[in-house]
């Protein structure tokens, strides 16, 4: 290129040198109102023909320095961000050798050699979080966030370290920037609902939950669904209850049942409502027999023996054990129950009628061995008694039957809607009746068992 140029500049020079021998014409040229040049016409056209040439040259030259310079930083760049991913890699073998603070150095020079490394950051932040260091893990995170506000890998992390530092509302905030990038993402609008549930938000929360049931009907997973929508609906139905509201909290928890007819604290809660705020034991009581004949859960018995006992009434619950017990003889809990009941009335030889038909089964198992020491002590023996609850490990005569998680296996004297520990929602039975799913009971050969 520049060869032609020159080539061309010789050639008009020529040209005009030619035709200056023919244009000899001398003219005064004003550089400024009192200074002038005397010289030819044909040299002020060489002249500026010469500049203007000059001057195309030297915008040339400055274009080719200025793209020379740009593919000079292009390829910088490219060295470095293969240099920064290359240690990123390094850092993700560190880390599944379990070597953290190694790893976390290679993510460090990674955005050092890269800042704008998303990448980096992210692994950087996970490492931290490894590392149970939330705080730097949020700083590095919001340090990057807003070059790539949806940056789905970025924000998930975020939430992780949101819902680490106890941050509800971020996490919250999170959940929503996820769920407006893709509305029909399940995975998103479960950590927007979780965010909730963490909030004790719960109607933001089953509102959330109805949308993921529309996306998974006719899916496999459509029934697990509905009873979280369940779940979630109860603790909505609390929070109506909280705020006063009795009877719009019965109409939501008959929903529940209607949705999880086996949700145990549903039952329980509408029996509560019904006695505490509507004074109205025998509907109270109605639902709690609705609800054990529904899960076989040994609460609504307790619940009922805990109700007609404060009232001085035993013996409506004596029949209504009876009547049970008629309809179904092979229920081994209710008559364990029953059992219990009988020893706490002092009703010994009744309570030996029950025992002798848990014996006839030869069914044994703590709590039943627990009882027929009571039986014993109560009977004056207390040899045999203490024998007997020292086979057990027991540390005395009073019964006191706990509640195991079913979810984390806690153990508790007081029965919850969801477990204290593992926070598993309707996971707490009766320890007797875990005793008793593994048990089998045998035919007896005594007849005319009592009822």
């Amino acid at each position: 290129m520049y060869q032609a140029m020159v080539f061309l500049l010789i050639v008009i020079l020529f040209l005009f040198g030619y035709l200056s021998l023919f244009n000899g014409k001398e003219i005064d040229l004003f550089l400024s109102k009192a200074t002038s040049i005397h010289t030819t016409a044909s040299a002020v056209v060489i002249a500026s023909f010469i500049l203007g040439m000059l001057l195309m040259a030297v915008v040339s030259l400055v274009r080719e320095a200025s793209r020379i310079y740009r593919d000079w930083q292009r390829k910088n760049q490219i060295t470095k961000e293969s240099l920064s991913a290359a240690l990123v890699e390094k850092g993700n073998f560190e880390i599944m050798k379990g070597n953290g603070e190694k790893a976390k150095s290679y993510y460090a020079d990674a955005i050092a050699k890269n800042p704008l490394n998303i990448q980096a950051h992210i692994k950087l932040s996970e490492c931290y979080l490894l590392l149970k260091d939330s705080q730097s893990a949020l700083k590095i995170l919001l340090k990057i966030k807003y070059q790539d506000p949806e940056n789905i890998p970025l924000l998930l992390v975020l939430y992780r370290v949101y819902a680490l530092a106890n941050e509800l509302n971020s996490m919250i905030d999170v959940g929503k920037k996820l769920v407006s990038i893709e509305e029909e993402n399940i995975n998103f609008l479960s950590l927007l609902r979780d965010g909730y549930i963490s909030a004790g938000k719960a109607e933001e929360a089953y509102r959330t939950h109805k949308i993921i049931m529309k996306l998974t009907k006719g899916k496999d997973e459509y029934k697990a669904e509905r009873q979280k929508l369940g779940e979630l609906k109860y603790k909505y139905a609390l929070s109506i209850l909280q705020n006063g509201d009795a009877d719009l909290a019965l109409k939501k928890l008959g929903d529940v049942k209607k949705l999880n007819p086996g949700f145990v604290p549903s039952y329980v809660t509408s029996g509560e409502i019904l006695l505490n705020n509507k004074d109205d034991m025998e509907k109270a009581i109605e639902e709690w027999e609705a609800g054990y004949s529904m899960t076989q859960n040994a609460v609504f018995l307790i619940k009922m023996e805990d109700i007609y006992l404060k009232h001085d009434n035993p013996f409506e619950l004596i029949r209504f054990y009876r009547r049970l017990l008629s309809n179904s003889p092979d229920d081994v809990l209710s008559r364990i129950m029953f059992a219990k009941l009988l020893l706490r009335l002092e009703m010994v030889d009744d309570a030996s009628e029950q025992l002798s038909y848990l014996d006839n089964k030869w069914i044994r198992i703590p709590s039943t061995e627990i009882l027929n020491a009571e039986l014993l002590a109560k009977k004056g023996d207390y040899s045999s008694a203490y024998k007997k609850l020292k086979s057990v490990q027991a540390s005395g005569l009073q019964l006191k039957f706990s509640y195991v998680c079913s979810n984390c296996g806690n153990e508790t004297f007081v029965w919850t809607a969801e477990c204290q520990r593992c926070k598993h929602a309707n996971s707490l039975t009766l320890k007797t009746s875990k005793e008793l799913e593994s048990f089998k009971p045998v035919q007896t050969k005594v007849r005319n068992l009592p009822v």
